[in-house]
């Protein structure tokens, strides 16, 4: 959460300005999938990868399980390093293997064995 106009404790220009390209990106890819009515193809050398994956919510939903980064940088755990959470979760496709979170595209690797229950938790009619 951003703050701004508080007595203290107020987010810097440059946390909101990064914020605000980030969701600014988001919605670019939101907006790319729409119009092209397909999920982009993703270069498996530069996209991380969650690995025994399932949803889950922390007020919002994210994606759960053991991220590599190809690249080396940012949130890469390694192989089989802790398990983490991403951002928020926006856009997802099982079929299509891969999640748009609020800060970047991943791919999905072997799903855990609770991720049918969560995805079931997150439809619209209880189906998959």
């Amino acid at each position: 959460m951003l703050r701004i106009g508080e007595k203290r404790a107020n987010s810097s220009w440059a946390s909101i300005a990064r914020h605000a390209n980030a969701v600014e990106h988001l919605a670019g890819d939101l907006l790319r999938v729409t119009n092209s009515r397909c999920l982009p193809c993703l270069d498996a050398r530069h996209t991380p990868v969650v690995e025994e994956w399932f949803i889950e919510k922390f007020i919002v939903p994210t994606l759960v399980g053991f991220i590599s980064n190809p690249g080396g940088s940012g949130e890469d755990c390694g192989p089989r390093g802790s398990m983490s959470f991403t951002a928020p979760l926006h856009l997802f496709s099982l079929q299509g293997g891969m999640a748009r979170t609020s800060q970047r595209w991943y791919l999905l690797g072997r799903p855990s064995s609770v991720a049918q229950d969560s995805l079931r938790r997150w439809s619209a009619d209880g189906e998959i």
